[in-house]
């Protein structure tokens, strides 16, 4: 009686199939956890991001977990929202706060983000609808102290690691010319603490490049309305005396016998043709 024995080519290709089989069940798992997490991810940013906004709008005592709770890309979002000063206050303390937290890049990237928006700077949109302007705008001290803040606590210390001057050079000049002074005020803070502005070379320039433009534009208008003005002037003094002679006693018995002459010459001439 013969022993049937097991054919070695087919042992190793029935091993290397489930081995095979098992290598796509583990990928097709994982796979599958992780489209599980990312929605998951995105299910938890878009909870976060509500329940931010529902304890921005409600405060109480729900509003500082709600902080504590939320990423730095949620807090700059609700400031783009464009917050009233009093909460963006709340969200601009957390973002000071957790400043020591962050590594160099994602704190690079959180100060431009904040430098992009003009130190979130500009009031809230019902604000700069008023009636009466910037002046409607009751938390404007508080929207610079938040700027401050801001520059103090982010901006800084970013400015010392000498990253991005150019960027520096373009948001110095648009902070000076800010439409209602409040970024003018911003910088005058920073200048008058005698610290290291952060503004470099480049911003320096910048700024002083910018006043030099804007205070040719108001020389140059000031010339055209002198101009203006001294045209008017002749105008009105070639209407006035060309539309009436004022002519002195003198000068009317003057003219009187001039007349007179002329006629005489006339007559002469026509009675020496005739």
């Amino acid at each position: 009686m013969v022993k049937e024995t097991e054919d070695p080519t087919t042992t190793e290709s029935t091993e290397s199939t489930q081995t095979t089989q098992t290598t796509q069940t583990r990928d097709d798992t994982t796979a599958e956890r992780a489209r599980t997490a990312g929605a998951g991810v995105r299910r938890v940013s878009v909870t976060g991001a509500r329940l931010l906004r529902e304890a921005l709008r409600h405060g109480g005592d729900d509003l500082p977990a709600a902080l504590r709770g939320a990423d730095d890309g949620l807090l700059l979002s609700a400031l783009d929202e464009g917050l009233p000063a009093e909460r963006a206050a709340r969200v601009v303390v957390e973002l000071v706060r957790r400043a020591p937290e962050r590594g160099p890049e994602l704190a690079d990237a959180v100060c431009e983000k904040v430098l992009l928006a003009q130190l979130y700077l500009d009031p809230p949109p019902r604000a700069q609808g008023g009636a009466d302007g910037p002046a409607a705008d009751p938390g404007r001290r508080l929207r610079v102290r938040n700027a401050l803040m801001l520059y103090e606590g982010l901006v800084r210390p970013y400015a010392r690691r000498g990253a991005m001057p150019e960027l520096m050079a373009c948001v110095l000049p648009g902070l000076w010319t800010a439409a209602d002074g409040a970024g003018r005020e911003v910088v005058r803070r920073i200048v008058g603490t005698r610290q290291m502005t952060g503004f470099g070379e480049k911003g320096w320039k910048a700024l002083f490049g910018g006043v030099a433009e804007e205070c040719r534009e108001h020389e140059e208008a000031a010339a055209r309305a002198t101009r203006r003005e001294t045209r008017r002037r002749w105008r009105r003094r070639g209407a006035d005396d060309g539309g009436g002679l004022d002519l002195k006693p003198g000068q009317l018995w003057v003219s009187a016998l001039l007349g007179f002459i002329a006629v005489a010459l006339v007559l002469i001439v026509v009675i020496a043709a005739g």
